[in-house]
């Protein structure tokens, strides 16, 4: 698998990570309650390490910089979109763990305000992964050249061993297999 596949395959675990975020959340629309705060603490982490430190820090240490020495822009280019859009994730996701903490404590957040920002965030990789998987990608792949490619394979298996640690990228996608099971 190159680097850009992997990325591509990356995306399809980030999606059914949405997808189980959305049954959570109807979950919690007809409780009125978050369901088990464990597997939303587990889901954050996942988007925290795996989607934010492993997936796009692969992007923006490595793939995003190998783009614009061939000559794509960053400002007002497509790595600028991708990168606010990475902000705004990260925003999004400490929101969320705001409020959970917030209805967890028995403050006057409600779940609808949890679900806004859940769905935000859910609409925003879904755009994003498509941008990436149709537009980006596709650019990467007609403007690097093989070698480039295998480096920037040998780097995103650094990253993974060293942003996430031995283990946990399995560890995740076992989590993944196991949420799949109870809520989708």
């Amino acid at each position: 698998m190159n680097a850009i596949e992997e990325l591509k395959h990356e995306h399809e675990a980030v999606r059914l990570t949405l997808r189980i975020l959305e049954k959570i959340i109807e979950k919690a629309e007809k409780t009125g309650a978050l369901p088990d705060a464990g597997h939303l603490d587990q889901l954050f982490d996942f988007f925290a390490t795996f989607v934010d430190q492993c997936h796009h820090g692969k992007e923006e240490e490595l793939l995003f910089p190998a783009l614009e020495r061939v000559g794509i822009s960053r400002e007002g280019g497509p790595i600028g979109v991708m990168l606010a859009e990475h902000q705004n994730g990260r925003d999004l996701v400490m929101k969320m763990k705001t409020l959970k903490h917030q209805l967890q404590n028995g403050e006057a957040k409600t779940v609808s305000e949890f679900k806004t920002v859940a769905d935000a965030y859910i609409r925003l990789l879904d755009y994003h992964i498509e941008k990436e998987n149709n537009i980006l990608f596709p650019m990467a792949q007609a403007h690097l050249s093989q070698g480039d490619l295998e480096e920037l394979k040998t780097g995103f298996d650094t990253i993974e061993t060293e942003k996430i640690g031995a283990g946990k990228h399995e560890a995740f996608h076992k989590m993944i297999e196991e949420f799949e099971k109870l809520y989708l």
